[in-house]
This record gives structure tokens, C-alpha cells and sequence, in this order.
């Protein structure tokens, strides 16, 4: 369901056939699905000032009526909205007002008013791939085949766009049964537009797990990562885990990770992590750089303090996870991995790079 829009081609050829394939699975999240196909042809320059007029305005439910920066960017987009002639649609005239207003937006909000704040949000593609859950192993090997295959189109599409995923197991299902697509991701971890991260061979159970399974988890998944693409990883990525150890720092630490990242304690219905940005402190004494994700869903009350590995490039959502970070007095520099989870398949892309000022 969340594969919405597909790209074609940039110019359309007379008589040419394209075979569209689909496939659908009748799972249990929804009772039916509706086939609706449309086409469109896309003016690039009309879909540019839609964007660039539509990014602020979503913007507004996470400020102040009276704040003056709104005010500034609603008098910045009625200026705007003025120059366009709108009478008669694909005009010439239609055209200069056009350009006239992306040009004066692109200057006056793009340019003249960005970066009025020294906070960012560094955003990374990512999916989220449960290897076992609703569906088969089975099932996993071909989510993985269509998430990766997504992910491999879009890089060809927007130059800019970078993804990373964890989990050496999936990376083992490609190479398995999706050789070519497989050898296509390995390029583009070469050209480090792909991050292989995670540490483990799978995001593991925490809570039952024994101590030597973990030490294996650990071993199996920097070994097949360092083997295939050269790279050690450093981080834990654990986004959707329900608990973890008290030995996992000493086990981090001795299996050279020096950084954790999660989510899922911000899941507790009524318990609330005070931090986002701290040091977790493990049995023993060791110590590792640990980050709770703060990212909300659009129009997500902050008091909800539910967040997100499964982010948007929204700006109220991008907003809400800087105002819902508790530890503003260390770091103006919050983490979104945005895209669809827990299934997988596609991702939300923007075409700027992934580091944006709020």
C-alpha cells in the first residue's frame, strides 16, 4: 500500500506498451484493497513552487499563531501566491508569473530567511525489516528483494538519496536469492551513498537471550559485514527491541561497538526515559554513547512521548522530534531514519541532502 507513486519515464515515446506487474498479499492489516490506477504527466516547474510553498505551510501546526517567524513565512508565501496569473493555465503568461514567483521564494525564504537557527536534523533512508513476524521466512526473502530493489531506483532516480539498513541476515537472503541486485547494493556501499550498520546479525531479543548468544550475534554480523563491504561496524542499531540487557555495554564495548541507538523504550505506556543523549552505564561499569530516536508522527501531541524508527520528511514531524528532545543543553543535532518499517518496501525520499535545517 505504500508503493503510491511510480516513475515511468522522463518523456514518454509514441506507441510504446509498458507491462506494469503487481503483487498482493492478503495480510491482516487490512480487509480490502481498492486497485485505482491514474497517470500523470508532470510539469516540473509547477510541481517545484507546489513544494516549495507546500514545506512551510505544513510547518504551521507546530508553531504559534503569533510567532514572528510565521507570521514572516505566511506574508513570505502570500507574496508569493500573488505573482501567479492563474487565468488561463499553461499559458506564456502563466509561465512568466511562474518563474516569477519560484524566483522571489527562492530567494526571499530559501536564501535570505534560512537557517535562522543553529539546529539540525541529520535524516538517513531506512526500512525496517522484522525477519520474523506476520508473515514467513519466506515472506522476509521477498520483502527484503522489494525494499532493497526500491531502494536501488530511487539512487538512480535522486542522486542525493542515502540509505542505510542493518541486519547481515537480509543482506544474506539478497546475496542468495537476488545476486544482481545484491552486486547493485555493493556498489553503492563502495560509493558510501548505502550504510550497512547494526552491528548484530540480526536486531536480536535483548531480555531472553543468553550472554554467549549475544557475543555470537555480535561476532557473525561484523564478520560477514567486514567480509563483503569492508566495513567494521561501531554501532548497535536496535530500534524495535522490547528491553535489553544489563551486560549488553560490557558486551558492546568488548566486542568493539562504541555507540547504541534505539526507540522502542519510548513505546512504555507510562514510564518516561528522561534522556535522549546519555551514557549507559552496564553491570560492570562499561560505558556506551547511547541515543533514544525522538522522532514524532506528523501532528503527534510532544506529551505523547511515543517516537518513531519509521519517521516522515515532514516538517511537522522533523519539528516535533527537536521540540520533544530532551537533552537540548548538550546537542542541537537530532537523528531522523525515515521510511516505512515493519514490512518494508518503500521509502520517503527527499532530493535535498540528508542533512536539513530547521
Amino acid at each position: 500500500m505504500n508503493h503510491r507513486d511510480v516513475f515511468l519515464r522522463p518523456q514518454a515515446r509514441a506507441g510504446e506498451e509498458l507491462t506494469l506487474e503487481l503483487q498482493a498479499y492478503t495480510g491482516i492489516l487490512h480487509t480490502e484493497f481498492n486497485l485505482i490506477v491514474e497517470m500523470q504527466e508532470i510539469d516540473c516547474e509547477i510541481e517545484k513552487l507546489y513544494y516549495d510553498l507546500w514545506v512551510p505551510l505544513a510547518a504551521f501546526s507546530r508553531m504559534e499563531e503569533d510567532d514572528k517567524n510565521r507570521r514572516d513565512i505566511e506574508e513570505i508565501l502570500n507574496t508569493t501566491v500573488n505573482f501567479l496569473d492563474l487565468r488561463t493555465p499553461y499559458s506564456e503568461e502563466f509561465y512568466r508569473t511562474l518563474r516569477e514567483a519560484a524566483g522571489y521564494i527562492g530567494q526571499a525564504l530559501y536564501t535570505d530567511h534560512a537557517g535562522y537557527k543553529d539546529v539540525i536534523a541529520t535524516c538517513i533512508g531506512h526500512t525496517h525489516i522484522d525477519v520474523a513476524w506476520w508473515w514467513t521466512v519466506e515472506q522476509t526473502r521477498e520483502k527484503v528483494g522489494r525494499s532493497f530493489a526500491t531502494v536501488l531506483k530511487l539512487m538512480e532516480e535522486y542522486p542525493n538519496y542515502k540509505f542505510m539498513s542493518s541486519q547481515p541476515q537480509l543482506y544474506a537472503f539478497l546475496k542468495e536469492r537476488y545476486p544482481e541486485l545484491y552486486a547493485k547494493a555493493k556498489e553503492r556501499i563502495e560509493e558510501k551513498r548505502w550504510e550497512p550498520e547494526g552491528g548484530m546479525w540480526l536486531e536480536a531479543d535483548c531480555n531472553l537471550t543468553s550472554g554467549e548468544s549475544l557475543v555470537r550475534q555480535f561476532i557473525h554480523g561484523k564478520r560477514f559485514f567486514k567480509e563483503e563491504f569492508g566495513v567494521d561496524n561501531r554501532i548497535l542499531w536496535l530500534p524495535d527491541v522490547f528491553g535489553y540487557s544489563g551486560a549488553l555495554p560490557q558486551i558492546m564495548k568488548k566486542c568493539g561497538i562504541d555507540y547504541f541507538m534505539t526507540t522502542k523504550l519510548a513505546w512504555n505506556q507510562f514510564n518516561k526515559i528522561p534522556y535522549d543523549t546519555m551514557r549507559w552505564r552496564g553491570i560492570d561499569g562499561s560505558e556506551v554513547l547511547t541515543h533514544l530516536i525522538t522522532t514524532l508522527g506528523v501532528s503527534q501531541p510532544i506529551k505523547d512521548f511515543f517516537t518513531t524508527y519509521n519517521g516522515m520528511l515532514h516538517p511537522d514531524a522533523i519539528m516535533g522530534g527537536w521540540m520533544r528532545y530532551q537533552n537540548k543543553d548538550i546537542n542541537n543535532d537530532i537523528l531522523i531514519s525515515y521510511g516505512y518499517g515493519d514490512g518494508g518496501g518503500k521509502h520517503c525520499l527527499c532530493e535535498e541532502p540528508s542533512v536539513h535545517r530547521l
